[in-house]
């Protein structure tokens, strides 16, 4: 039998050294096109890392920098502490200097007392007579207290007042019966109509009357007559111009309060408080007594009380059982 000659066998064949050779081939060439690109982004990425190393180095620079500004802060802390020690040092050496310059004064005042002063001999004059002097009287009307002599009772007469007649007549008369023989009264009531402003005054004579020459009946039987006759509004404004600028040390001012501002001047109630405290002056004091049912409105005793405040005066109220008009 014929034998087979010997053969090799061989793992790769010349067609796979061929395809590995082309396959590095290929990858050679892609490595070298693309080898620009990889270089361009190594460069878009160096000035951010650079940015940021700036950054540190100033974040570095401003810790130093703060370190620096914290250690001066303390030195200028601690010589103002020195400061304020040698201040405070100063200040009790000057104490006891005080101290010192005022205990030698009393020891030099004591040592002058001591000294024995023979007063010169002189002529005896007989005392003085003993001269009275004059008792100010006063009145009370329901806590209001004055120790004015010339009083002068004003009535608010505008229609609101009607239906509280009777409110108005006890709040002059207990004025008018409170007064002593030393005081003179007037009775003034106005009110704004269609022709304007008008007053009504007792007595006719525009002077004041003495309590004690029979003026009680008379001043109870005008604030009787006028309280008949309530209408139109109040003038107040026009009726403190002529008040203040008239006799009476001290102004009973009988009111429900609410004042027209188309009647005053166009004034509200505070502007009007402030416009006869500014015409007064503090020359007349101005009582105030609110009547009606006060209740019923907003502002009324705030008025009212206002006004005698600011004018050296006091306040009351009296309430009415009554309805009024305006009710």
């Amino acid at each position: 039998m014929k034998r087979r000659p010997d053969r090799s066998i061989e793992i790769f064949s010349l067609s796979a050294i061929d395809l590995f050779a082309a396959a590095m081939g290929a990858f050679a060439l892609l490595a070298i096109v693309l080898l620009p690109y990889y270089q361009n982004e190594i460069r878009e990425r160096i000035p951010i890392d650079n940015a940021i190393a700036d950054k540190l180095r100033a974040a570095e620079t401003s810790a130093e920098e703060t370190v620096i500004k914290k250690k001066a802060l303390e030195q200028k802390r601690s010589a103002a502490s020195a400061n304020v020690s040698d201040i405070k040092s100063e200040e009790t050496k000057l104490l006891a200097q005080l101290k010192a310059a005022e205990t030698a004064l009393l020891e030099k005042r004591a040592a002058a007392t001591k000294a024995v002063i023979v007063p010169e001999p002189v002529e005896e004059k007989p005392a003085p007579a003993d001269t009275p002097k004059p008792v100010v009287q006063s009145f009370r009307f329901l806590g209001m207290k004055t120790s004015k002599d010339d009083i002068v009772i004003a009535v608010d007469m505008n229609k609101c007042m009607q239906g509280h007649e009777a409110s108005v007549k006890k709040s002059v008369t207990r004025i008018v019966n409170s007064l002593q023989d030393n005081h003179a009264v007037k009775i003034v009531g106005f009110q704004q109509t269609d022709s304007g402003p008008r007053l009504r005054s007792w007595p006719n004579t525009g002077g004041l009357s003495n309590i004690n020459g029979g003026a009680r009946d008379g001043a109870i039987a005008f604030s009787d007559q006028i309280s008949r006759n309530f209408g139109g509004s109040a003038s107040m404004l026009d009726a403190f111009e002529k008040l203040l600028a008239g006799p009476g040390e001290a102004i009973f001012l009988v009111s429900d309060g609410l004042p027209n501002p188309r009647a005053n001047g166009g004034l509200s109630p505070n502007a009007l408080v402030r416009r006869i405290t500014q015409m007064n002056g503090g020359r007349k004091e101005i009582h105030t007594v609110v009547v009606g049912n006060y209740f019923d409105y907003d502002g009324t005793v705030a008025f009212m009380e206002s006004l005698s405040i600011n004018n050296n005066g006091q306040f009351m109220a009296l309430a009415s059982t009554q309805k009024g008009v305006c009710d």
